[in-house]
């Protein structure tokens, strides 16, 4: 692993593999001045030109504004619970829980308490 400041995303190399251990990445992000300053804080862990992985660490009530990607999105709560808006619809999602989007549909949430989530996109 890098040092804590400018890291940069895990990038596994062609024919490559990676592990990450989100228990550990979670307490790193959480002792962040970043954390301690705002009400969320994101590291990329896998990044390439088709996908980034993103773990994601917000404090209650924090939220994400309205937006849209373009590709296809996963975003699963790792623990905590969310509120998700996506297109007219809206569901809470708690640890253990996933929930898919398509590309295109505009979409927020909401923490309802601190949570941690992996939000994985497909970048077309």
């Amino acid at each position: 692993m890098t040092s804590e400041h400018n890291r940069q995303p895990l990038r596994p190399t062609a024919g490559g593999m990676i592990t990450v251990k989100f228990a550990d990445e979670i307490v790193r992000l959480k002792t962040s001045a970043e954390w301690k300053s705002g009400d969320r804080h994101a590291v990329s862990l896998v990044k390439d030109d088709a996908l980034n992985v993103l773990l994601m660490v917000l404090k209650k009530g924090a939220h994400l504004h309205e937006h849209h990607t373009k590709g296809p999105i996963t975003v699963q709560v790792i623990s905590g619970s969310i509120r998700f808006i996506g297109g007219p619809d809206q569901r809470i999602i708690s640890a253990g829980e996933m929930v898919g989007l398509d590309r295109a549909i505009p979409h927020s949430l909401e923490a309802l308490e601190e949570s941690a989530l992996i939000l994985v996109t497909a970048i077309e």
